[in-house]
């Protein structure tokens, strides 16, 4: 299988990075923290490039890239997210737009560009990560909690969207895990 997981440079993505590769899956690595990735990639046999999520040119270079090198894409982890702590009265409007460019936007324009190979090849799977905080909020991380809320509609949608296509979408919303995420 051909997986492409953004975010995969550390914590939950470089998580499921080692478990595909410990499953013998190609590795394609997204991320913007370039040395991690790269180091990630070399140490896993797969292939790293930077990519902002929330730019439409980066996703479309990465689903390109993936295509070339492997033909296809199967899986597609769409993990890269951030977070802006503040309280509520004092989130500012670039930080705001920030996490949901990021978490919802990012996972909208990387699940439509996978979707499109996909959907061409006959079908895959998406895994988008949502977050038990797009139910249970948090009250100094509202944009966070508003983007994984977003993350579980946009997975409902893309689900009844792409079924016809063979493609699959889920949802994983995990708890708070230690990990390097800012």
């Amino acid at each position: 299988r051909v997986v492409l997981v953004t975010g995969g440079a550390q914590g939950i993505g470089e998580a499921c990075a080692r478990r595909f590769a410990h499953e013998g899956a190609k590795l394609v690595i997204a991320d913007v923290a370039d040395a991690r990735g790269r180091a990630l990639a070399r140490e896993l046999g797969g292939t790293y490039m930077h990519c902002d999520v929330g730019d439409k040119a980066d996703v479309d270079a990465i689903v390109e890239l993936a295509l070339a090198t492997h033909g296809r894409i199967d899986i597609l982890i769409n993990n890269a997210g951030i977070s802006a702590v503040a309280d509520f009265l004092d989130v500012s409007e670039e930080d705001f737009d920030e996490v949901l460019r990021v978490n919802l936007k990012g996972a909208f324009l990387m699940g439509q560009a996978v979707a499109r190979a996909m959907a061409q090849a006959g079908g895959g799977s998406i895994v988008n990560m949502s977050s038990v905080n797009g139910v249970l909020a948090i009250p100094d991380i509202a944009s966070y909690n508003g983007s994984k809320g977003g993350i579980n509609q946009l997975t409902r949608a893309m689900a009844l969207a792409l079924a016809d296509h063979g493609i699959r979408v889920n949802a994983v919303a995990p708890g708070t895990i230690l990990t390097p995420f800012h």
